[in-house]
């Protein structure tokens, strides 16, 4: 098991994002912020949170749009996890793996 990151900022990102009572705009903005953070604990979080919308909700996208920009920078995906992603959180991680890390989409990935 991975140990909780050190990095405050993406401690309290994931907070807001778990927060029942934070205001939309507040969890939309933390999601965008995911981006720039990184590590194994931090993207099982992300993938919590993306099961738990179902990979559907505009929250949703915005977390997977987050999560390929972190595969993207990092180079690499978590092909543990790729096969669950359906939906719109799907096709906002093809497009941003697309346009900036086009080798990193598995073949035979998309929707059809």
């Amino acid at each position: 098991m991975t140990s909780q990151p050190d990095d405050f900022v993406a401690v309290q990102l994931l907070a807001i994002l778990n927060d029942a009572d934070a205001p939309e705009g507040d969890q939309l903005d933390a999601a965008m912020d995911l981006e720039d953070h990184s590590g194994a604990w931090f993207e099982q979080e992300i993938f919590e949170i993306l099961r738990r919308e179902r990979f559907e909700s505009v929250l949703a996208q915005v977390c997977a749009e987050s999560l390929a920009g972190i595969w993207a920078r990092q180079s690499g995906i978590d092909q543990g996890f790729f096969p669950e992603l359906h939906g719109p959180a799907l096709r906002e991680v093809l497009g941003i793996l697309g346009a900036r890390a086009p080798h990193l989409t598995p073949a035979g990935t998309g929707e059809d």
